[in-house]
């Protein structure tokens, strides 16, 4: 049968060396009690000790749990309201006053006295309101003290409060904050009678004959079994002959009372108290020999149990440790196939394992990301250079055909020819305008200028049949969109929607707004395209959208193409934008761009149909 609850290695750790522990402790006790009886129980040097450690813990413990109690005296509103005020009511003082008295009240018999005090030395008593005057409680050790950060405590002296009875306390001073600010407003005072609190701890006897005292640095008796002793200097008392040793490492025998006793002195670790133990001679020396071999054999018996039981039980632990280390200078050496063995147990070792697999399956994820950007980047690079390179190509000598083009519209001017001279003077401005490299970006209002012109060359060639209308609202004018956008889509549907039907058909441009978007519509009237060439086309453009194939660098003979267009505007505005096509078998196709709505001047509201532009080219 599986104990579940036994998952946890530390469960599994505890219960062992609890086991080792236990079985030790038996075996030292049976081995002490055949040897002696109850020699161990006696042992002044053991009790004494524990005595002191018993007291010192108790002590501790009060002085913790009584800060803890206080403290939510110190953070309540009207304590904190008090000490921040220069002056406060008879029923802000008489309020407080009774939460004092409330918790002095509450099993708190050990309190001789408690103080609220503000930095201003303003005070609070259990007393009584006419009690509260801090002239009353001037010559107390503690009135005078500086404020502090840390709590602070007073040894052993005798109270002197107005008619009230004079008790032998220790004083626990301890400082209260600002609950905003966390600076200092004021403290917590607290007189504490010891005999009443060392009363609490519970009996502890030394030997049958033998009792702890406990003594200030000042030598004034704290606690004694005989109460008419507490309170008063050691020299008023029958203990004044009994010499305390001020090295507390080991017991000493000294005569008092006609008789021979040990003496162990040690002192509290808080209060700087003497916790002196006393106890007859008699009563240790017959045992002392028997404890000392008892002792002796308990401790060689439970070593070698440590050694023999405590390797075993750290081995399965140390060689899980061991193995994961090892996983993991493999992967400092670059190995990312190293994964640690996951096992049934349910312990830390298996979310380490989980957590280490996980960490080496994320690492190589992120190295691969990694190189697939950098191969993104390299990409991008190359497809830059490339349009940069075909750029500079189109850039070669232009300024014979500027001047050829001029000359010809000259000509054509003198010889009357106007016709002539205006497709001439278009052509020129057409081919200046995809010729300057300049502007990535232009104005829509640039783009439809140029593409106007070309629609007049257009309508030169076929003046009877050709019909064009450009609807787009001049509020969209100033928008900014890529260079080149619309000429090379215009002309696609020239050459396949108007050339063959000889120049009959009609090419109608508008625009509208999508949310942040704007759209651009190029629409024909021609024969379509038919289904498996559509599907050719959208898969080019979709390899445009994606640089991580080859395939999405434009090539050169199709540089002013569908894919150019579309690739330029992905890689300046992201993959939302560009183009989309549907066609119409039959009826004719519509090219739609779509790039962000945005211009150097603020956009127009919407306005009237009047303000839409309609270039109507027909005859």
């Amino acid at each position: 049968m599986k104990i579940h609850y036994l998952h946890s290695i530390k469960s599994r750790m505890t219960v062992g060396f609890l086991a080792v522990n236990l079985m030790s402790l038996a075996l030292a006790l049976s081995i002490a009690s055949h040897l002696f009886n109850n020699v161990a129980a006696n042992d002044f040097m053991r009790l004494s000790g524990d005595v002191a450690s018993r007291f010192n813990y108790d002590m501790d413990s009060y002085i913790e749990r009584l800060m803890e109690s206080t403290a939510g005296i110190a953070a309540s509103p009207e304590v904190q309201a008090y000490l921040k005020k220069e002056n406060s009511s008879v029923e802000e003082t008489e309020a407080i006053e009774s939460e004092l008295q409330k918790f002095a009240a509450t099993d708190r018999p050990e309190l001789a006295g408690m103080f609220l005090m503000s930095k201003q030395s303003r005070m609070i008593s259990i007393f009584s309101y006419y009690y509260s005057q801090s002239g009353f409680y001037s010559n107390e050790p503690w009135f005078s003290l500086p404020f502090q950060s840390a709590p602070q405590i007073i040894p052993t002296h005798y109270t002197n409060y107005p008619d009230q009875t004079k008790y032998a306390v220790f004083s626990v001073v301890l400082p209260i904050y600002d609950i905003d600010t966390i600076e200092i407003i004021g403290r917590l005072v607290l007189d504490i009678i010891p005999k009443r609190v060392i009363e609490t701890f519970g009996k502890v006897g030394v030997g049958e004959r033998g009792y702890p005292l406990v003594v200030s640095s000042d030598d004034i008796v704290v606690y004694h079994p005989n109460d008419t002793y507490v309170g008063k200097p050691r020299s008023k008392t029958p203990l004044s002959s009994i010499r305390l040793a001020a090295d507390a490492s080991a017991a000493y025998k000294q005569a008092w009372g006609g008789e021979s006793w040990l003496v162990s002195v040690n002192q509290s670790n808080r209060m700087k108290w003497n916790i002196v133990s006393i106890v007859p001679s008699s009563e240790m020396e017959a045992g002392l020999k028997a404890v000392r071999n008892a002792i002796y054999a308990s401790f060689f018996i439970v070593t070698l149990i440590i050694m023999a039981a405590v390797p075993l039980l750290t081995h399965q632990f140390v060689k899980r440790i061991t193995g994961l280390k090892n996983m993991m200078a493999r992967v400092s050496r670059g190995d990312l196939r190293v994964r640690a063995k996951i096992e049934k147990r349910q312990d830390e070792f298996q979310y380490l394992h989980l957590g280490f697999n996980n960490m080496v399956s994320r690492l190589q994820q992120l190295l691969d990301e990694v190189y697939e950007l950098q191969m993104k980047e390299m990409r991008l690079e190359l497809r830059q250079k490339e349009a940069l390179i075909h750029a500079l190509q189109n850039q070669i000598n232009p300024h014979l055909l500027y001047n050829t083009l001029g000359i010809i519209k000259s000509m054509a001017f003198f010889e009357n020819v106007p016709k002539i001279e205006l497709m001439a003077r278009n052509l020129a401005d057409v081919y200046r305008y995809t010729a300057r490299f300049e502007q990535e970006e232009v104005t829509l209002r640039q783009e439809l200028d140029i593409m106007t012109k070309y629609f007049e060359i257009i309508h030169l060639r076929f003046p009877a049949t050709f019909n064009c209308s450009v609807l787009i609202h001049t509020r969209f004018h100033d928008c900014l969109c890529m260079k080149l956008t619309l000429q090379p889509i215009v002309e696609n549907a020239v050459k396949y929607a108007i050339e063959p039907h000889g120049g009959d058909g009609t090419i109608i441009v508008s625009a509208f707004e999508d949310g942040e978007a704007l759209v651009i519509e190029i629409a024909d009237n021609g024969k379509g395209i038919d289904e498996a060439q559509l599907e050719e086309i959208h898969r080019m453009l979709e390899q445009a959208t994606s640089i991580r194939h080859e395939d999405a660098v434009p090539h050169p003979h199709r540089s002013l193409g569908l894919a150019n267009v579309h690739a330029r505007l992905v890689l300046k505005y992201g993959e939302k934008y560009g183009i989309r096509i549907d066609s119409f078998i039959g009826k004719g196709t519509v090219v739609s761009v779509r790039i962000p709505l945005r211009t150097d001047k603020p956009i127009q509201l919407r306005g009237n149909e009047s303000e839409i532009v309609n270039l109507d080219k027909a005859p």
